[in-house]
């Protein structure tokens, strides 16, 4: 009596479950329907609005958004916007490329209002990548324009922006104040020529380079007060592609609510709520109906007498079809990941205004030699296995990226700066005033007896070796930058020192 209960009360607790699951899914398929008519309906809203619509919309995420985001969106409307008029009535080609700069402030601005909801992403991330998308569009966009344009009389102007345009970099960059410093001069440049060559020509160039030179330092100026080593990001965030997308979808969806709302959904179609026939009853009965039988249900299996035993067989087993798993097919190999998602750019020594570019050189046979003086700076990026000499006096050397870079330099006046740097070797042949190591690894420096005042800094480097003249032979004494650090507290006040090593 009490199996026969167990037996009814288990077939009431399926069936109550099966009805349950039958009646999710049928909700499940009405919400996936006018979901799916909702999106259809909004997305083709979205495209049949202004471009006026589309920066009410913003304006409206903005005011959602963290304080320093309303001081990012004071500073388009006070200079870039400005900057577009201006370009307008300059050239057609001017305007365009203004307005390009415009856009590019505002792929930045998603970034950042990602980057406010979000946990900070891997840099080289294909996510990240993929995100920073529409900021490189804008970027190569006025590039080709400026090279399709060089025969026009305003090539000066776009140059300008083609030249400060990698500014944006800086949102992917761990030194960003200095970052936007350097394409600013290199954009000055351009603009003292567009100066001298229409300054009496057109009073708007003077306006327009003015409102121009002002948004690299507004943006600066924000930079350095809310995002002074990258992005500000939330610690306890989401994905970093998940508020992107959110952020995104704000952004395009809120001009489709301003053109009004769309139309409800029709009723789904009557299938949907159509319950299935309960032919499942009758096979809950006979699956119960088999297990009641207790020991009586292997009766209707057949006996397999012993020459039908593989395992008894040899003949049987020699025959079979079934493969051995001691042949088991390997998997194909996984395609190997790219190395990095940048694409190698041609090898590039050029001075702009007072700053020399020496970028991307492998492998270089010859050695670079450049003539400098004190008013000019050198930038050395993403160079392998060269060397390159500096010869007189220069303002500030930076090495960055770089792997087996070798220099040799005369004297500098504001010293040298070594960024994620490998391998890297600086000898000095008179006087530097001081030396700054960032997140680099196994250099070596050599001093002269000019130079041993020089004051080294350095952080989150390992493997760094510093040799001094010892004679007049030529001798060095090598001496390791410490690595290991003790920290103690006293009196409330953390106190670090040194550790040595004691033979």
């Amino acid at each position: 009596m009490l199996e026969a209960n167990f037996s009814i009360q288990g077939y009431n607790l399926v069936k109550l479950l099966k009805r349950l699951e039958d009646a999710t899914a049928r909700l499940e398929d009405v919400t996936i329907y006018q979901e799916g008519y909702v999106q259809s309906k909004m997305g083709s809203a979205a495209g049949q609005t202004s471009m006026g619509s589309q920066v009410s919309a913003e304006g409206g995420a903005a005011a959602e958004a963290p304080a320093h985001m309303q001081e990012y969106e004071q500073l388009v409307d006070e200079w870039v916007r400005p900057l577009v008029g201006a370009g307008q009535q300059i050239d057609a080609a001017v305007g365009e490329a203004s307005q390009q700069l415009l856009e590019g402030f505002a792929a930045q601005g998603t970034l950042l209002r990602a980057a406010a909801l979000a946990r900070k992403p891997e840099m080289g991330s294909e996510g990240f990548m993929r995100a920073l998308g529409p900021l490189n569009e804008r970027i190569m966009t006025l590039g080709a324009l400026k090279d399709a344009q060089r025969q026009s009389p305003y090539f000066a102007y776009l140059s300008a922006v083609a030249e400060g345009a990698p500014a944006f970099g800086w949102i992917a960059s761990e030194t960003p104040v200095s970052l936007i410093g350097d394409f600013k001069d290199a954009a000055q440049f351009w603009t003292n020529r567009v100066l001298k060559e229409f300054r009496e020509k057109d009073a708007n160039a003077a306006e327009w380079v003015r409102l121009f030179l002002g948004t690299f330092d507004a943006l600066r100026g924000y930079v350095k007060a809310h995002h002074a080593t990258g992005p500000t990001y939330k610690s306890d965030g989401v994905d970093f592609m998940e508020a992107f997308e959110q952020v995104s979808g704000v952004v395009a969806a809120e001009p489709a609510a301003a053109a009004g709302a769309p139309p409800p959904p029709p009723p789904p179609p009557a299938s949907v709520f159509q319950a299935p026939a309960d032919g499942g009853s009758q096979g809950i009965n006979a699956v119960f109906a088999e297990l009641n039988q207790g020991e009586n249900i292997t009766r209707s299996l057949r006996k397999v007498d012993r020459s039908q035993q593989t395992h008894k067989n040899p003949e049987l087993r020699a025959a079979s079809s079934v493969p051995s798993s001691a042949g088991s097919r390997t998997p194909p190999p996984k395609p190997r990941k790219p190395t990095t998602l940048k694409t190698r750019k041609p090898p590039r020594k050029e001075l702009v205004g007072s700053k020399w570019f020496v970028e991307n050189y492998d492998g270089e046979a010859d050695p670079i030699i450049i003539e400098t003086n004190k008013d000019e700076s050198v930038f050395i990026g993403r160079c392998n296995n060269i060397f390159i000499q500096l010869k007189g006096k220069v303002n500030a050397v930076t090495i960055s990226e770089s792997q087996h870079c070798n220099l040799l330099l005369d004297s500098s006046i504001s010293g040298v700066d070594v960024i994620k740097s490998e391998r890297f070797a600086i000898q000095v042949a008179q006087q530097i005033p001081q030396i700054t190591i960032d997140k680099s690894d196994t250099g070596v420096i050599y001093l002269s007896k000019d130079s041993l005042q020089t004051e080294l800094f350095t952080s989150s480097s390992t493997s760094i070796n510093v040799n001094i003249p010892t004679g007049d032979d030529g001798d060095f004494e090598e001496h390791p930058i410490p690595e290991q650090l003790k920290h103690t507290f006293s009196n409330g006040r953390l106190n670090s020192a040194i550790f040595e090593h004691v033979a």
